[in-house]
């Protein structure tokens, strides 16, 4: 059994001596000459602040909502969310209403209703008429339809909310550490992490393949604990090439410590290959937390690592995984803007959206370097602090420089699933860790029945083919459901791509563009000794996904059938169906603890695969079940004969 240790080397409070930051680039927002020099008269800092009025535009009903928000803060009152319309048509949302948190009247109770719980609290609605609401046109934008700016209650700072007394209750968590740590240690007395603790043993007792680590601080309580079990190994062995750190439950209302490692398997469904709670956020415990995660995956790092925008957790994976890829998070980028641009949103609506499209549909540097500076020069931004950090950072985070590594990124576009929205998905409470840790485990576990299903549909299911490409009959017979759906659609797109030879020889070069944006072209190379192509939009190499200008070039060539190595096992039908591998050098090794504990993990990850099999169905649930008849005689027999031996023979 595996027993409970603290895998990293040092403590809370250890110097680590220089930490290992971003290399700060040469180039700078200043050495880019500006599409548009605005003087200094000009400049957002001494525009006058504008009221909301109808006929504003705004790109999109965030930063209108953002707008909106920023006049609430200057006035002095605050905002929520109240009506929306959506379209008949495709259901996207088309109205949005932004309210005072006094609207409304405050809502009847039943006293004789004793089926609903109650709180004794003061309602905060006086019945407050302002308003702001927008209509999308039909061009984009979002125009300010209705406006009521008067207030029926005094303006200016409220006093200090219920809700806001309640968040300066310390949390369950913060047992684990601080001035309450005598109660909560591991020793006399127990407490909240003795409770989880205890919890653990009795999983690891059910479960031997379970897993768990805790870090000590200076005062031997516990500071941070780790825990995976056998099914997160499995699923790391199969889709463990593209890592992402989720903390996104730190946006949880009650802040919750808790950290993931998570990945994305062949159905583009969530997985998770290890959890913590990291109590103390120090550049000391996140390799700590690294270190432990690495070394419980037999030290094999992924290819890239997703994490959000933080300095201690960027230390620790230069000082943990230099080789790995490693990526800050762009929508963690976007969201500390909201906090660090908080006035330049408002002041400048337009500005919000305007990044965006810089960022996310640049292609070239070259292009990227002029949209960054059209932005900045536009709303006189050259001199703000952060957007230069995010300008020196910005191989760490925009696309067009991280698209020559593997991410599992099939739809950057499609939002997954992270952490905090799996939590609010299952109702996930904060009571105590223990208490957590249990949901948590259910949330799990009602996850990897999705992929269970998933696999059935994909079995069951016969894509319709659109095109009489061979590619596409040879790919609706390997990958599953949603990626072949993904590939089908690059494979109906490549029939309308025009091909121009540029470059004959060892290594021939295509340019292909679409016939409707003929202006863009792409790149292909095609090596004909060796079978190999690749293309300057890099969607193979970003998301494992043949794009579709090589997919015509393969059509132009000759090819008839995707080569085995532009087929990425992680994406197909058969990911997980690899056979059970058992190592053979390990029955000569002598019997000692870490032989046995290794052997059970072994085996518990065969058994997790089996039973996965297993149960697809009746027939092949009767197959496992007679199998496993078997199995368990043929074992019986080696150990009644191994004991015979003696343990000298």
């Amino acid at each position: 059994m595996i027993s409970m240790e603290s895998v990293g080397a040092c403590k809370q409070g250890d110097e680590l001596g220089v930490p290992y930051g971003v290399e700060m680039l040469d180039l700078h927002i200043d050495d880019v000459p500006t599409a548009t020099d605005l003087p200094d008269d000009k400049a957002w800092v001494e525009q006058p602040p504008q009221e909301p009025s109808q006929g504003l535009e705004f790109e999109s009903s965030e930063a209108a909502r953002a707008f909106y928000v920023g006049y609430a803060e200057r006035v002095g009152f605050r905002v929520r969310n109240s009506k929306s319309f959506t379209s008949r048509v495709d259901e996207t949302v088309i109205m949005r209403r932004f309210v005072c948190s006094k609207q409304g009247r405050p809502t009847k109770k039943d006293p004789f209703d004793l089926t609903k719980k109650r709180r004794n609290r003061v309602s905060s609605r006086e019945g407050c008429r302002a308003m702001f609401q927008v209509n999308r046109r039909e061009n984009g934008q979002w125009v300010a339809s209705r406006c009521v700016l008067e207030h029926c209650h005094p303006l200016g700072l409220a006093s200090p909310s219920s809700s806001f007394r309640k968040k300066i209750v310390k949390k369950t968590w913060e047992l684990l550490i601080g001035g309450e740590a005598q109660q909560s240690g591991l020793g006399a007395g127990g407490g909240v992490a003795q409770s989880l603790l205890e919890y653990f043993k009795r999983m690891q007792v059910e479960n031997p393949a379970f897993f768990y680590a805790i870090q000590l601080d200076q005062n031997n309580c516990v500071s941070n604990v780790f825990w995976a079990d056998a099914r997160a190994r499995m699923d790391y062995s199969y889709f463990g090439d593209a890592v992402t750190l989720d903390m996104s439950c730190k946006k949880n209302k009650r802040a919750v410590p808790f950290v993931s490692f998570t990945g994305v398997n062949h159905h583009r469904q969530l997985v998770v290959f290890g959890s913590a709670f990291v109590t103390v956020e120090t550049e000391c415990s996140f390799v700590w937390l690294l270190e432990t995660w690495l070394s419980l995956m037999s030290d094999r790092c992924p290819v890239s690592l997703t994490t959000c925008l933080d300095d201690n957790v960027e230390a620790a994976v230069m000082k943990v995984m230099p080789s790995v890829r490693h990526r800050v998070c762009r929508k963690d980028v976007f969201s500390q803007c909201k906090e660090k641009l908080r006035e330049v949103y408002a002041l400048c609506p337009g500005f919000k959206g305007e990044l965006k499209k810089c960022v996310n549909e640049s292609e070239t540097e070259e292009y990227f370097l002029g949209a960054w500076a059209s932005v900045i020069g536009k709303y006189g931004l050259e001199k703000n602090p952060w957007l230069q950090f995010l300008f020196d950072i910005r191989h760490k985070w925009v696309p067009l420089y991280l698209h020559s590594s593997f991410f599992a990124e099939v739809c950057p576009d499609q939002k997954l699933e992270n952490m905090h929205k799996l939590f609010q998905r299952h109702s996930i409470t904060t009571t105590t860790p223990r208490d957590l840790v249990m949901q948590f485990d259910k949330a799990i576990t009602s996850q990897r029945e999705k992929e269970i299903q998933a696999d059935s549909v994909t079995v069951a299911a016969r894509p319709v083919l659109k095109t009489p490409s061979p590619f596409e009959k040879q790919a609706s017979e390997i990958f599953t459901k949603i990626i072949f759906d993904v590939l089908q659609e690059e494979i109906v797109k490549s029939s309308g791509c025009l091909m121009d030879k540029i470059e004959d020889g060892y290594v021939t070069k295509y340019r292909v563009a679409h016939v409707d944006d003929s202006g863009k072209s792409y790149l292909v190379s095609y090596l004909a000794s060796e079978n190999r192509i690749s293309c300057s939009c890099y969607k193979f190499e970003f998301a494992g996904i043949v794009c579709r200008h090589m997919l015509r070039v393969c059509l132009a060539v000759g090819m008839v059938m995707l080569p085995e190595d532009y087929i990425l096992r992680r994406w197909t039908r058969n990911a997980k169906s690899s056979a059970l591998l058992l190592d053979p050098g390990a029955l000569a090794q002598n019997i000692n603890y870490k032989t046995l504990s290794l052997r059970c993990n072994d085996l518990c990850r065969d058994a997790i695969r089996f039973a996965e099999e297993g149960v697809a169905s009746a027939a092949a649930y009767k197959a496992a079940k007679a199998a496993l008849r078997r199995a368990f005689s043929e074992i019986f027999a080696a150990k009644k004969s191994f004991c015979s031996m003696g343990p000298g023979e």
